[in-house]
């Protein structure tokens, strides 16, 4: 008898903390910061992945270092995503390159450069647009990326880049798990403007449960997170958490 009381409270203590522990995660303010341009520094990289956050690193198809740098950051547990090259609203001026989605694409063309960059970069289980303002605002060309998401199960972070973006719309259309870029952490290479943009990202968190912002693979963005580091701490998770 003793004994029965005994697992009854046990399995009472476990349940309450279960169910604290889910509150938690439910309630918890939560910031998700993502480092775009991801593939051209093994250096820059190191660092990035020695700050010891869940930062989820997104990847340029093309760039010289990608597959190992994707493999070696994968391999510690980061979120590894695809940073995918597109039609920005000033192409020609800004030009994402050759192997970029543009509008005039026909379907077959851009899920053969979906399928070229989910080979290229090691296990990416998330997409976001490197530039691709005007492709952001192409329903065709987005209900294409949404298939391909669809596919392999994998989640869309609109950078949103344009305020006429279809991206969330489309995401949930096609009930692809999704998010939305509140912040851009770097816009200025400057320490103290970076640190300025992680304040106004947990600042917002008074305004907003969960916040994602961007950042890029570059020194100045690195030494700011490094300096506000117990700052964001309580609040940093993965970006994987954030997407639905």
């Amino acid at each position: 008898m003793y004994k029965k009381a005994a697992v009854i409270s046990l399995c009472l203590i476990f349940f309450n903390f279960y169910n604290a522990y889910a509150a938690s995660l439910i309630f918890k303010k939560r910031l998700a910061i993502i480092i775009d341009d991801m593939g051209y520094s093994k250096k820059e990289a190191k660092e990035f992945a020695s700050l010891n956050i869940p930062l989820a690193y997104s990847f340029l198809p093309d760039a010289i270092y990608t597959k190992t740098l994707s493999k070696m950051l994968a391999d510690k547990g980061y979120t590894i995503m695809i940073h995918m090259p597109s039609e920005p609203l000033d192409y020609p001026k800004d030009n994402p390159g050759k192997n970029a989605i543009y509008i005039n694409n026909s379907k077959k063309r851009t899920e053969y450069l979906l399928e070229r960059a989910k080979r290229r970069i090691y296990h990416p289980i998330g997409l976001n647009n490197h530039m691709g303002s005007r492709v952001l605002e192409d329903k065709k060309q987005m209900d294409y990326i949404m298939e391909f998401l669809k596919k392999y199960n994998m989640f869309f972070v609109d950078s949103e880049t344009t305020p006429k973006s279809v991206g969330m719309k489309e995401a949930k259309r096609f009930k692809v798990p999704a998010a939305k870029r509140l912040v851009f952490l770097d816009n200025k290479k400057n320490v103290k403007y970076i640190e300025g943009q992680i304040d106004k990202a947990v600042l917002l968190l008074k305004r907003h449960n969960s916040v994602v912002a961007i950042g890029h693979c570059n020194e100045k963005t690195y030494e700011a997170l490094k300096q506000k580091l117990k700052y964001i701490e309580p609040y940093i998770v993965d970006i994987k958490y954030l997407v639905r």
